[in-house]
């Protein structure tokens, strides 16, 4: 299990440092990206110092990493809510998860690093406790 966890982070980072076309969360300023939930928010905010954002986006990682399958439920269900196909949902909630699984793990490997160029790396705007709900 360790072996396919490594793997994974590998697969992530190299992902990541290739610029696979959305992979990476383009930089936003912060007042079109306030998230919900208190580690997104944290995470997100260009006022917090270096500790705290390194910290959030280690759980937020974390989250990801461990709750991205909760997609393939979440999908098909908003899917089949909204009229769709529950098929379609599914696939939606496959690809997503998947994003969101790849995403938490690059944060766990990289939620250390520092501000380059006047931004932090980041891979993913949400966690399965917001799901990408914005505020007002």
């Amino acid at each position: 299990m360790a072996a396919f966890r490594t793997r994974l982070m590998g697969i992530a980072l190299a992902a990541a440092l290739l610029g696979v076309p959305g992979f990476c969360a383009a930089a936003e300023p912060a007042a079109k990206r306030a998230a919900v939930c208190p580690i997104c928010s944290k995470t997100l905010s260009d006022q917090t110092d270096y500790g705290t954002k390194a910290g959030h986006t280690l759980l937020r990682g974390a989250t990801n990493t461990f709750f991205g399958w909760t997609e393939m439920i979440l999908q098909p269900a908003q899917t089949a809510k909204e009229g769709g196909n529950v098929f379609t949902g599914l696939a939606k909630g496959l690809g997503q998860g998947l994003t969101r699984t790849l995403n938490g793990a690059a944060e766990v490997a990289t939620f250390w690093t520092p501000k380059i160029n006047q931004r932090y790396l980041t891979f993913s705007e949400d966690c399965p406790i917001c799901m990408g709900r914005k505020t007002p």
